[in-house]
């Protein structure tokens, strides 16, 4: 533009104009340069932002989905960890009980009965575990403490064996007791709710479920049987010598499958864990394609960028070499 057939305040005018318009520029590519988003976004997609919002729904409905993922594995990571805890507690109890019942030495068998009381409070309080305060092993209500101390339980046992005939009379009871739909262990003892969690959502089309429960059979059998040793132990039951022994033996055999069905637990749980996992791992991989058809939309390419900085950088020194012949600037007031 032939800059000496204007006006010296037109010149002016127009400078600045130009100026200002480059400033601008500048200000914008730099910006993009530094964040890698586009400074028009609604200019580059011409208000066409429908694309652009369902990419973004889909990306926060991959957030929903990887928190819940995030709380489900802390509570089976528990559930995990209790399990372990349990079968710890019970590990080989069954064995050395049957070990000790088929010898004929009441010393040996009272001392490995000993420790039955301990166990059966370790079990209780492992299935008294609670995270976040909420509790794993009360099916859906997960705010209910789903059994009291292990104390509570032995001392229900105790009354039932002290009003009991003898030991077929006993068992008899026992069993009812902890066995039987509205017995007194569904009554008396067990606070969590009669519906395990389920459906609980890891993806679009895949969700897992919270199956153990305080008063499931495996539960059941291993508190029972832990009580009956720790009853027997304390003399609550009068027997004969073979009567303790065999009575002992059949406790023994229950506490062998019941630390195989918590064995089995594990095994359930650690499935449940991999698909978390696997769930995870391909919510990663949706959330990359998401993200990399979003930044076609939002983002600007660096190369492009960097190389219209520089041609802009150009154009704003050309002006300043202008302007600064016309009106003795220097380069730093000039970019004021």
């Amino acid at each position: 533009m032939n800059y000496s057939s204007i006006s010296d305040l037109g010149q002016s005018m127009m400078l600045r104009r130009r100026g200002a318009g480059l400033k601008t520029t500048l200000a914008h590519l730099t910006n993009e340069l530094t964040t890698g988003e586009r400074s028009d976004l609604s200019g580059h997609v011409r208000g066409e932002f429908g694309p652009l919002a369902g990419l973004e729904r889909s990306l926060r409905r991959l957030d929903g989905f990887a928190f819940g993922r995030e709380s489900v594995d802390l509570r089976v990571t528990g559930i995990q960890t209790s399990l372990e805890a349990m079968q710890g507690a019970i590990s080989t109890f069954g064995t050395d009980m049957l070990a000790a019942a088929s010898l004929e030495q009441s010393d040996v068998l009272d001392a490995k009965l000993a420790s039955a009381a301990s166990r059966l409070s370790q079990v209780t309080a492992y299935l008294n575990t609670q995270l976040s305060g909420e509790f794993l092993f009360s099916g859906v209500a997960t705010r209910q403490q789903p059994l009291p101390d292990g104390a509570t339980i032995l001392s229900h046992v105790r009354s039932i064996a002290s009003g009991s005939s003898g030991p077929a009379d006993f068992m008899t009871q026992i069993d009812a007791w902890f066995g039987d739909a509205g017995g007194g262990f569904e009554t008396l003892v067990y606070g969590g709710d009669a519906v395990a969690q389920s459906g609980i959502a890891l993806s679009d089309t895949l969700s897992v479920g919270l199956p153990f429960k305080a008063d499931d059979a495996a539960f059941r059998a291993t508190l029972k049987n832990l009580a009956i040793a720790a009853v027997i132990s304390e003399g609550g039951v009068a027997v004969t010598a073979a009567e303790k022994r065999s009575l002992v033996s059949d406790a023994g055999l229950a506490m062998i499958a019941a630390e195989k069905a918590l064995i089995d637990m594990q095994r359930d749980t650690g499935v449940t864990q991999g698909l978390i996992v696997e769930a995870s791992i391909a919510g990663g991989v949706e959330r990359a394609v998401l993200e990399e058809a979003k930044s076609k939309i939002t983002g600007v390419d660096q190369y492009e960028a960097a190389s219209a900085l520089e041609a802009v950088q150009f154009q704003v020194e050309a002006l300043y070499v202008l302007t600064a012949r016309t009106s003795q600037l220097r380069l730093m007031d000039y970019l004021r």
